[in-house]
């Protein structure tokens, strides 16, 4: 018969209890034998009475076997000092708990290793318990942790404790010739689409080849096409595009990562070519003489 008081117990009485000493019971729980109600902020363990009687009968309290409450009174019978091993901080003694326990007779559980249940005899003692730690007002730290988090959110509202954002550098346009050995305009054109449309990626024509998609305009020999900046090598490889100085070239890579670009783009004809205003920007910058032909075809 065990009497066990219903309260929370520290590491050492619970050895005290099982009759084996205080590196048996953190390896215990380590194992996962013992288990403990509560860990304090400071790592040390408490243990309920029902934590003990799972340690001693995992399979549960066998017929006959009566776990009694009992109030706190002695542990053991003769004078001692006990003092835990330090975990993490030293605790000095605030107070002698003086405890009793009648003689009983302590069952460990069997596990694994097969470890011969030991019968401890506890005479009537007096024992200094350590105590462990100091009484922690929770509520002053909570109101602490409140009120630095108050300050910080009003220092990145006011500014003062503020990190500049890292704004992300957009690159301006830019023009890049080429001549390429797929064939004519029109067969640039088209592979140009397909890629894109298979790969997933923006583009946009623009000038004379954004122009013929609304009407037929008089011939011309270069194209004028939008892509991001990104994505020029690949053009570069798919299309097998070869440098060229701008009167002799096929096509002219435009780079440009504004998403409104692409996302206000039209479909004409199966190709995509950037929204009117856009072409008639473009052309008023580009090409003054296709200007009128511009205004009167988009009108």
């Amino acid at each position: 018969m065990i009497k066990l008081e219903n309260k929370l117990y520290s590491s050492t009485e619970v050895a005290a209890i099982l009759g084996v000493s205080l590196r048996s019971v953190y390896r215990y729980l380590e194992e996962g034998k013992l288990n403990a109600e509560v860990k304090t902020a400071t790592g040390r363990h408490r243990f309920t009475r029902q934590n003990i009687i799972d340690f001693l009968y995992p399979t549960g309290v066998p017929e006959g076997e009566v776990v009694l409450e009992q109030p706190a009174e002695a542990l053991v019978k003769k004078t001692v000092k006990v003092t835990e091993p330090a975990v993490e901080e030293s605790v000095e003694t605030k107070e002698e708990v003086k405890t009793e326990v009648e003689e009983v007779e302590i069952k460990e559980p069997e596990v694994e290793e097969k470890v011969v249940t030991p019968k401890v005899e506890i005479k009537e003692e007096k024992i200094n318990i350590e105590k462990e730690e100091e009484q922690v007002d929770w509520l002053a730290k909570f109101r602490e942790a409140a009120r630095k988090f108050e300050e910080k959110a009003t220092e990145e509202v006011t500014g003062l404790g503020a990190v500049e954002e890292e704004i992300p550098v957009v690159e301006e346009e830019k023009m890049f010739f080429y001549r390429s050995r797929l064939g004519g305009l029109k067969d640039i054109a088209q592979n140009i689409d397909k890629t894109s449309r298979n790969s997933g990626l923006d583009y946009a024509f623009t000038l004379n080849a954004g122009l013929s998609l609304y009407r037929p305009i008089n011939p011309f020999s270069l194209l004028h096409v939008y892509i991001r900046s990104k994505d020029k090598d690949f053009f570069e490889r798919i299309l097998a595009l070869t440098p060229s100085d701008e009167s002799n070239a096929q096509l002219c890579i435009i780079t440009s990562d504004e998403d409104s670009l692409y996302k206000e783009s039209d479909e004409m004809h199966g190709l995509r070519v950037v929204e009117k205003n856009k072409l008639v920007e473009d052309i008023s910058k580009m090409d003054e003489d296709l200007l009128k032909e511009a205004e009167s075809i988009l009108k």
